[in-house]
């Protein structure tokens, strides 16, 4: 696990953008899962910015997880906020690109979808994620095991109250469709990307706590090359 950090939401923008066009130059068919919300949105637009020479045509984006019953075009969804804050600007193909379908009647099946596809593709070369003020990963919520693919499961109250800032209207929310911790753990690279001082008690939680499904981001400290990535303020109590 390495931790690094940044004076600013912008310094540490600019070193996520850099890491991921870097990584695409350097393995064009790489696989990975990107995650959305406001922390990484900035990043995803300096890419937008910095990537119109790169080849995106032999890499595979996935979506990182999705609220269940939330369609893909509304705008609290994570296929739309990456579609909209980096897909769409470079015009990255369809083909290329995949997020759960939280509007299936069979999300068990979507689930085993989107993990033959990672296996299929021997395995995710770098995953990004966030981080929840109880440490949840993805939508992988306190109590579920680090040894899960993709699967669904019940959302946290406080995720659900935190989760209504994405919608402009009150949205009904109870479950999540995720990118499991296996995936995570198996991955050649995991970076957590974290800003602001909200963040900085789960933070230190997150790197001093004893490794525990009830703080699920611990698990960062078992990861081979696990990157934590943070501005100041996120990492001013660590």
């Amino acid at each position: 696990m390495e931790i690094k950090k940044f004076k600013d939401t912008e310094e540490l923008s600019r070193a996520v953008a850099k890491y991921i066009t870097a990584l695409i130059k350097n393995k064009p068919e790489a696989t990975l899962v990107l995650t959305s919300g406001d922390t990484p949105k900035r990043a995803y637009q300096l890419i937008s910015e910095m990537g119109k020479s790169i080849d995106f045509s032999k890499c595979m984006i996935i979506g990182l997880d999705e609220w269940v019953g939330v369609g893909p075009k509304s705008e609290g969804s994570c296929r739309y906020i990456v579609e909209e804050s980096l897909l769409k600007p470079l015009n990255i193909s369809e083909e290329n690109y995949t997020f759960f379908d939280s509007l299936s009647s069979d999300l068990a099946t979507e689930c085993k979808r989107v993990d033959k596809l990672i296996l299929d593709r021997g395995g995710l070369d770098f995953i990004i994620v966030g981080i929840g003020l109880n440490g949840h990963i993805g939508l992988n919520e306190p109590g579920y095991a680090f040894g899960n693919y993709c699967h669904v499961t019940d959302l946290a109250q406080m995720t659900i109250d935190v989760g209504q800032k994405y919608f402009e209207a009150a949205t009904p929310l109870s479950k999540g469709i995720t990118v499991g911790l296996k995936h995570l753990l198996e991955a050649k690279t995991a970076m957590l990307m974290a800003s602001g001082e909200k963040k900085a008690a789960i933070i230190s939680q997150t790197v001093s706590s004893q490794v525990s499904p009830e703080i699920p981001s611990t698990v960062f400290q078992l990861h081979k090359d696990g990157l934590i990535w943070l501005d100041d303020a996120a990492g001013s109590m660590i």
